[in-house]
């Protein structure tokens, strides 16, 4: 049995905390962490090479909806919301980053209000720490899959880029392809003044509406006090919170379903594949495609595409809109935007062909990137699996498999 401080430097006293008003200004170079990873960037940097940043305080320490150590390389700075863990001589320190995000340490947080982990209680956390060359060999699997997933999250940032460009060239700089096949504006397209907008916009098209691309459809909340209205593999059912803690576009199931008496028994209403999620309050503007059937809670205004407009090309409008959908936002406890200003946001109507056209185009970048968020969903799944097993010796892998899969 080892203590962490044994297996770890503690560097907590070469942190320095900036204020806000202190980093104002700065030229935005190096990341600068605090408790749950990247705040803000920076002109200059603390620390250089990798280092466990394990949170020191906020509610995250109990209610553990993200890991509590961060993995930190390179040029960074950090403030004092967050340990800084260096490397031991003997002990792998990418082992002790996992090691850390297997356990509950709930038992060592003080405090209510304010949750904390101090130095002491960290650093005299008690570990069962195998032989170096089994750390290794631990760190090899979940490195190779952690690898996987961040490649991927890459791509899908990349295939991002490629449809907005395409997007923001079509609608908003309006050279979509005209007949001969060159950019409408550029080549000399139409374009008319329309007084609703108060903008030109092509001929053909027009102004309209957000409710002119689908149904507005709110959502609800089944009583808590019936267990039988939640089920384990139920019906999808999706909250705010759901899409704030998720780089995924495409939504299938949120942290809780519910069940059909659940759905039978509130305002939740089931809403088809390909439904735009639109969060609206706590807080106003988070965006999701449905990938399957689901439902919503009542933070959501979600939009059921016509038959006329396709989800793509809905997401894409809506999130151009998303800054003045906050500013449209009412309420003192929190903001919120009702459905009947949801449905009143004006917007330009293009030609359906066009958006057909867009539709089309994007169609093999959007069906790729909903593949990958997939398959990312299972290597975190298989990830998070392996992590407390092998962490418990309750898992093992013979040494020339682990050779074999270490470049998964």
């Amino acid at each position: 049995m080892s203590k962490l401080f044994e297996c770890v430097e503690i560097l907590d006293f070469k942190r320095i905390p900036l204020s806000a008003k202190q980093r104002e200004g700065k030229e935005k170079i190096y990341p600068y962490y605090g408790a749950q990873g990247i705040i803000d960037y920076v002109d200059d940097y603390l620390f250089d090479g990798e280092y466990i940043l394990v949170a020191e305080d906020g509610n995250n320490l109990k209610s553990l909806n993200e890991n509590i150590a961060t993995w930190a390389e390179g040029k960074f700075w950090v403030n004092n919301h967050a340990h800084i863990l260096g490397k031991k001589q003997g002990y792998n320190l990418k082992y002790m980053y996992y090691l850390i995000n297997s356990l509950d340490l709930r038992g060592y947080i003080t405090g209510s209000a304010q949750p904390k982990l101090n130095q002491d209680n960290l650093a005299n956390l008690k570990l069962e720490i195998p032989d170096k060359t089994i750390q290794d060999k631990i760190v090899g699997i979940l490195s190779a899959l952690d690898k996987k997933i961040e490649i991927n999250q890459k791509v899908t940032i990349k295939l991002e880029s490629m449809v907005k460009t395409i997007y923001d060239y079509w609608f908003m700089q309006f050279e979509f392809p005209n007949e001969e096949g060159k950019p409408y504006k550029s080549s000399g397209g139409k374009m008319v003044w329309n007084e609703e907008l108060k903008r030109e916009i092509p001929e053909e098209w027009a102004n309209g509406t957000l409710e002119d691309l689908g149904e507005i459809v709110a959502g609800g909340t089944p009583s808590t006090n019936h267990p039988e209205y939640y089920s384990e593999n139920g019906i999808a059912w999706i909250t705010p919170n759901d899409l704030s803690n998720s780089n995924d576009k495409y939504i299938t199931h949120g942290e809780r379903d519910i069940s059909e008496i659940g759905i039978n028994n509130s305002s939740a209403r089931l809403m088809p594949e390909g439904t735009v999620l639109l969060t609206s309050r706590a807080p106003i503007g988070y965006l999701g495609i449905a990938a399957n059937e689901v439902c919503t809670n009542q933070g959501f205004k979600s939009i059921v595409p016509n038959g006329k407009f396709g989800s793509e090309f809905i997401y894409y409008t809506v999130e151009k809109m998303i800054g003045y959908l906050k500013l449209l936002g009412t309420g003192s406890t929190f903001t919120e935007i009702s459905k009947a200003v949801v449905a009143k946001v004006k917007i330009v109507i293009p030609e359906e062909l066009i958006v057909k056209r867009f539709e089309e185009m994007v169609l093999d970048i959007c069906a790729k990137r909903k593949i990958i968020e997939k398959e990312n969903k299972e290597l975190v799944a298989l990830r998070d699996f392996l992590l407390p097993l092998l962490m418990n010796g309750q898992v093992s892998f013979k040494s020339s498999y682990i050779e074999k899969n270490e470049n998964l």
